[in-house]
């Protein structure tokens, strides 16, 4: 038993809870104690899990400290993103300083290879939506609901590879800016956690 099958299963009660239980392990361990003490068990996923399991209302309290601490677990929350893009961000600088050309390049190549991978789908489906068209129109509506169905189903691999995608552009900016002499923008998550955290006033 680990914090995040903790977080599955509170997820529908306290949809944030669950989301720092699943995260980083420091973060998880550290709401997980909020949790235990919230509900009055020991500090451990199983025995959280455990009551959990034998008193339903143990939800409802959940629920009220999701509400009751709601800034402070966003604070959070923007803390372990923030932290897992430090991490990005320090790989990217390792890579792009190694004397290995494949290790430097890896990057620019996974972007130009999305950007192909894109143009071939749309150009691949709209070729065989043109032809299904001119050929018999009666079955456009079933192959277009198809093609919709398969675009659906890639949607998360594509949600990933464009995340990627758009550190390393995000990355690439900050090192131009940096290279001027010039302190990179905060992104959106950077923001919030400095005015989450006072630095704002």
């Amino acid at each position: 038993m680990k914090w995040s099958d903790v977080g599955n299963i509170i997820a529908n009660a306290a949809p944030v809870v669950a989301g720092l239980l699943t995260g980083p392990a420091g973060v998880a361990v550290t709401v997980g104690g909020l949790i235990a003490k919230t509900i009055g068990s020991d500090a451990d996923p199983v025995s959280v899990a455990a009551a959990l399991q034998a008193d339903p209302a143990a939800f409802e309290r959940v629920r009220k400290f999701e509400l009751e601490n709601e800034t402070t677990l966003t604070r959070l929350h923007l803390e372990a993103e923030t932290a897992q893009l430090a991490e990005v961000n320090q790989t990217i600088r390792a890579e792009a300083a190694s004397l290995d050309p494949y290790v430097r390049r890896w990057r620019p190549t996974f972007g130009y290879s999305v950007a192909m991978a894109w143009a071939m789908q749309m150009i691949g489906l709209t070729i065989i939506l043109g032809h299904a068209v001119m050929k018999d129109p009666a079955t456009a509506p079933g192959i277009i609901d198809s093609m919709a169905r398969v675009i659906s189903s890639l949607m998360v691999l594509w949600g990933v590879a464009l995340s990627v995608l758009g550190i390393n552009v995000k990355k690439r900016s900050d090192d131009k800016q940096i290279s001027a002499g010039k302190t990179p923008e905060p992104g959106v998550l950077g923001t919030l956690l400095h005015k989450l955290t006072g630095g704002g006033n």
